[in-house]
């Protein structure tokens, strides 16, 4: 069939590479529903324009638990022999534990070699090494020769979708976006030319989608009922030989080998040749390098589908037979354990899905890793139960890291059962320390701080090892996070002394994270430069969780200390770090304090939407919703939207029974200050007389100011004058004293625009001005009127008026032209169309869209429509 509607795309591709064999490396993503034609224009583009430049093609497959740098692996394979030989011997050498610097460096030097068109298909499938490997090509392509393509679903994309987090992170000048939408009903007419079809029928029917339009019109199809009778129909064409066939490459999957599918088929040597031609050249497979494939991925579903569950089960179990006969096969562990589950075959479930998931973690995989755990628990019952507790404790290591830390505590405890009924207190002890890292997840840190004690009382008796150190390390956090921080230090020491006894250098470096973290509220440069020295230490000894939980602390508390450049720069590192490993408990957390640090800086937009990242997530962790709530009710609160009480109730909820300051903390002064701007300072002062005492009691010099603060606005007198002392934060010291100026000029420095304007309504008239111009700016709707009123209430004449209501009820600030034009760029029009469609001079539209790109706090036109879509603008 012609590849119709599709020159603007080539034509886009063409550009890119021309871009690329200039030495400014291009991504060109291309996205679209199944079916839409993303490996035909990629396909077509690489016979024409791109056929001079070398190509490499890789394809994530549809397992159950995808294989760790299957693409890559692909690529590999099809030059074993030529350029990508030292990528195939590293992923060969590595098999056991890929080393992922060298893997991607590899990659990456081949590919500023000489022009590549490197294609990754169908990238929504793609494992998380995968995911990291095109995050790292996607920032270091623009000093290449290579022109990176990758074609992906974005009807699958949903909100928690990792893949999103990559697209997210790439370089804005070197990534192209390419999304191809359906085809028009006169393109449908002309597919159809002379068939005597109805094509406005079969435009509605398909929706224009070219593969189901090609389908029908070849007699093939996909998944809706007319499709899969075409299927059906045309699969009744072949021989029964081919028919078996084609059935047995259904289940083999979208990557096929020839010699596997023959032992599936029932066939063997020469006698499969004849069936495997037959089903070539009847079109439903198609060969690709030395594998076969289906046409479409949805034939192949088709035809699975129209198996039996018997049948399909018995070709699941011949083909682990097989795999388990070839070299090939029997290295891919992943892969022979999504044959044996479909199978119900529990000995090689158990057999392969273990040896799985330890490749996915080594590979930094944690997501598959856990996946493949729970897999292999769900056959486990008759295990030893020796055995069945290592395989659960191994499962909650991995809910841990990827934020599913309420099921790792029921986890924890089935295995901790276990233990106890065995009686052994050696993993007892290691079993209840991590038990108390999962319950301060889920916001139990008084069950947490029993638990670190009771494996201190058992491990203590068996003598320094491993497992004291951790335990002695865990009620250090627990001390840490209720902001006992002396107490804190004296445990981690003791956990670092049994360390450095035993020379086990990972405990060493996680023992010295908690001294670092305390040391910081103590001192802060201090703490930042020894926290920051271990963090160095632990990437250097490969500790990547040891890190992670650095870059954690080190982010989150400069934003509870309003050290906020430092937190950007902390929080912004972290986050990529821990999204290129898998960390989901620290990115999740890290995000939250990211959403706070926006919401202090003045970018409400970005602290709102970070914020809603997080709240997407189902499984995360509590603190982490704790403080992305409190970050969306404060942005909701201060600019006048709806809901800010729903967040600031949901986060109060699930903070008091945890009963910390930092969340109690900032839970009941993001209240008060909704209170307040809401017009009701008895419940703003009744919010923040909660936590005050705590706050004092802890000595925090923020949490403490700042609740005296809005105490001082209700008419409440907050300090006795021995308590207001100078470990009071300055800027809210100085607002209580009536140092307006100095306030204002200390939350300048520390680049907080709202808390500086919040200070200038104390001053004289020439300051209100100023603060009612910062609001306005701001988007600050209720603090705006409110001074507006004070101003007229004065007499001051000339008060500027504010927004027009159109532009006030506007999340935004935009006006309705503003508005009118964002809704054109979230189309994907140009200047120039834009122009042409609101008969407007292009000049004109080019300061509507300056304007409109300010106003979001967004960077590019992709940004903006990205944000408009999300906010349902």
């Amino acid at each position: 069939m012609a590849l119709l509607e599709r020159d603007t795309p080539l034509a886009e591709l063409s550009r890119a590479l021309d871009d690329a064999r200039r030495g400014a490396g291009r991504v060109v993503l291309i996205s679209g529903e199944a079916g839409i034609g993303k490996t035909s224009l990629v396909e077509a583009f690489a016979r024409g324009p791109g056929a001079s430049a070398r190509r490499w093609w890789g394809v994530c497959d549809d397992l159950f638990t995808p294989r760790p740098l299957g693409p890559l692996h692909d690529i590999a394979a099809q030059g074993a022999r030529g350029e990508t030989g030292r990528v195939a011997a590293l992923l060969r050498d590595g098999a056991d534990r890929v080393d992922h610097a060298a893997v991607f460096a590899a990659v990456l030097r081949e590919l500023a070699a000489r022009p590549t068109l490197a294609v990754f298909e169908d990238v929504h499938w793609a494992d998380d090494a995968t995911l990291d490997l095109l995050r790292y090509l996607g920032r270091r392509v623009a000093q290449t020769s290579a022109l990176l393509v990758l074609t992906y679903r974005d009807d699958e994309l949903g909100p928690g979708h990792p893949l999103r987090a990559v697209l997210g992170d790439l370089p804005s000048p070197a990534v192209r976006r390419v999304t191809l939408p359906p085809l028009s009903e006169p393109s449908v007419r002309a597919l159809v030319g002379d068939r005597g079809l109805d094509a406005a029928a079969l435009h509605r029917q398909t929706g224009g989608n070219p593969f189901f339009v090609t389908e029908v019109l070849a007699g093939a199809g996909g998944l809706p009922p007319t499709i899969r009778d075409a299927v059906a129909a045309r699969v009744a064409r072949v021989s029964p030989a081919a028919q078996a066939a084609l059935a047995a490459a259904a289940v083999v999957g979208p990557r096929i080998e020839p010699d596997v599918l023959a032992r599936v088929a029932g066939a063997a040597g020469d006698e499969a040749w004849p069936a495997l031609e037959e089903c070539l050249s009847s079109g439903v497979l198609v060969a690709q390098g030395e594998w076969l494939a289906f046409r479409h991925e949805l034939a192949r579903q088709a035809v699975l589908e129209s198996l039996s569950p018997p049948r399909r089960q018995a070709l699941h179990r011949a083909t682990l037979a097989a795999l388990r006969a070839t070299p090939a096969g029997r290295a891919d562990p992943a892969r022979l354990a999504h044959h044996a589950q479909a199978a119900g075959d529990r000995a090689a479930v158990l057999a392969f899905a273990p040896v799985a998931a330890q490749e996915a973690a080594a590979a930094s995989a944690h997501r598959v890793a856990a996946t493949l755990y729970r897999l292999a628990l769900d056959y486990a019952d008759a295990l030893p139960p020796a055995e069945h507790a290592r395989l659960l404790e191994r499962y909650a290591q991995e809910c841990n890291l990827v934020d599913r830390r309420a099921e790792g505590v029921e986890v924890c405890r089935k295995a901790l059962g276990i233990w106890r009924e065995l009686g052994d207190p050696l993993r007892q002890g290691s079993l209840l320390w991590q038990l108390a890292n999962m319950l301060i997840g889920v916001g139990r840190n008084d069950e947490a701080g029993d638990c670190a004690r009771e494996a201190v009382a058992l491990l203590e008796a068996l003598g320094p090892g491993r497992e004291l150190s951790a335990a002695y390390r865990m009620a250090a956090n627990v001390r840490f996070l209720n902001h006992d921080f002396h107490d804190a230090i004296e445990l981690a020491d003791k956990a670092l002394a049994v360390a450095e006894t035993i020379g086990h250098v990972g405990e060493a470096l996680s023992a010295r994270n908690i001294v670092g973290s305390s040391r910081l509220f103590l001192d802060y440069e201090a703490g930042c430069r020894e926290l920051e020295a271990n963090l160095a230490a632990a990437r250097d000894a490969g500790r990547i969780a040891t890190a992670g939980h650095a870059y954690t602390n080190l982010g989150s508390s400069s934003c509870e200390l309003y050290h906020l450049r430092r937190a950007e720069r902390y929080l912004d590192e972290g986050i990529t770090f821990a999204a290129e490993h898998d960390l989901d408990r620290y990115r999740f957390y890290m995000l939250g304090w990211r959403a706070m640090t926006h919401l202090r800086r003045g970018q409400w937009a970005e602290a709102a939407d970070t914020a809603g990242r997080v709240l997407a997530q189902p499984d995360v962790s509590i603190p982490s919703r704790i403080t992305a709530l409190g970050a969306l009710g404060l942005a909701r609160a201060r600019s006048g939207q709806p809901e800010a009480d729903a967040a600031l109730d949901e986060a109060l909820e699930l903070a008091r029974p945890i009963g910390s300051l930092h969340r109690v903390g900032l839970a009941r002064a993001a209240r008060a200050e909704a209170a307040w701007l809401a017009g009701d300072p008895a419940r703003a002062a009744a919010e923040a007389g909660a936590a005050f005492d705590l706050a004092l009691d802890k000595r925090h010099p923020w949490f403490a100011g700042e609740l005296a603060y809005w105490l001082g606005r209700a008419g409440a007198t907050p300090f006795a004058p021995e308590q207001a002392a100078e470990w009071i934060a300055a800027p809210f010291r100085l607002s209580i004293a009536g140092d307006w100026a100095g306030a204002a000029a200390g939350w300048a420095r520390l680049g907080c625009p709202y808390e500086r304007a919040r200070a200038l309504t104390e001053g004289d008239t020439a300051a209100q001005l100023e603060a009612l111009r910062l609001f306005e700016a701001l988007g600050a709707r209720p603090a705006a009127d409110d001074l507006r009123r004070r101003l007229h209430a004065a007499g001051v004449a000339r008060v500027p008026r504010g927004p027009r209501p159109a532009t006030r009820d506007n999340p935004f600030g935009l006006t309705g032209r503003q508005a009118e034009i964002l809704a054109l760029l979230a189309e994907g029009l140009t200047n120039a169309q834009i122009a042409a469609r609101l008969h407007l001079s292009p000049k004109t539209v080019d300061h509507h869209v300056s304007a409109v790109l300010a106003k979001l706090d967004v960077h590019s036109r992709e940004a903006a429509a990205e944000l408009a879509r999300r906010s349902g603008l």
